[in-house]
């Protein structure tokens, strides 16, 4: 009986026990995922501690920079061209002309398409930065679906040139907040412009210098924006670089102008280093 009792009273123990360390290993495991789950949201934080895009708008992309320069940006949108290399030929006639490195923005879809045109930028010093996988609008997708248009297009321009990707502009440059988190949380910059070119009017060459260079949002740290499908851009291109030169600016890749760590974004997406 004694026997029993103590068998009895020793399983009480033991299930205690098991409970006991049930318990703690689920508040181990629970604080361990909480900790992963804080980790893996490291680059999300950033974006208030490190890399801020907040503004009293809402999160905004990179729209200029402020770095203490006489820079700008040349960036070319790959949306919508239907040729592949001969359809940016022309345009990078000029840049080599003028030894200019610029921007070209393309989505992962038109790059597997054409990666002899994608190759021959990146061969010939441009940055590639990308739109996503299809080039379509995302600020109505899921975070999930954003993850992965914005992860398939990396690997396709990553396979086709070796580089990383580090430079976000969606199709048409529609954002939302959820877009600009997600892009930071992926270790890519979003951006988005100053100055556009408007060459999509078909106005002419000199319409386009004219949108340019006659702008009041031009400045030290603008980024400008081209299409590469418009019937003016090349000979309007020209126009520009030259004014732009005759003004003090030197042209730089965007990768080159920005900012990269511990930035602030005041009102207008201009990035400048954050206050330490």
């Amino acid at each position: 009986m004694n026997h029993f009792k103590f068998s009895h009273a020793a399983e009480n123990g033991v299930f205690w026990m098991v409970v006991l360390l049930g318990t703690l290993g689920f508040l181990s495991l629970f604080s361990a995922g909480r900790q992963a789950i804080q980790a893996g949201s490291g680059k999300i934080k950033a974006l208030a501690e490190g890399r801020s895009h907040k503004t009293s708008q809402g999160l905004r992309p990179i729209c200029s920079v402020d770095n203490g320069r006489q820079q700008a940006a040349l960036t070319f949108d790959l949306f919508g061209l239907e040729e592949g290399a001969e359809g940016i030929l022309p345009i990078m006639d000029v840049l080599d002309r003028e030894q200019v490195k610029a921007t070209f923005f393309v989505s992962g879809k038109w790059a597997g398409e054409h990666p002899k045109a994608i190759r021959l930028l990146a061969e010939n010093g441009h940055d590639i930065g990308s739109m996503g996988q299809g080039a379509k609008a995302m600020e109505g997708l899921s975070v999930e679906e954003c993850q992965e248009e914005i992860r398939k297009a990396h690997a396709s321009i990553k396979e086709i040139t070796g580089q990383e990707a580090s430079l976000f502009r969606p199709a048409r440059g529609m954002y939302g907040d959820s877009l600009v988190t997600t892009a930071c949380a992926m270790g890519y910059y979003p951006v988005w412009w100053d100055v556009d070119s408007e060459d999509w009017k078909d106005y002419g060459a000199e319409a386009i210098a004219e949108q340019i260079l006659e702008n009041q949002s031009l400045r030290a740290g603008s980024i400008i924006r081209f299409r590469c499908g418009a019937k003016y851009t090349a000979k309007g291109l020209e126009k520009v670089i030259a004014g732009l030169k005759e003004r003090g600016f030197f042209l730089v890749p965007l990768s080159q102008m920005v900012v990269k760590e511990q930035y602030q974004l005041d009102e207008q997406g201009r990035q400048r280093e954050a206050a330490r």
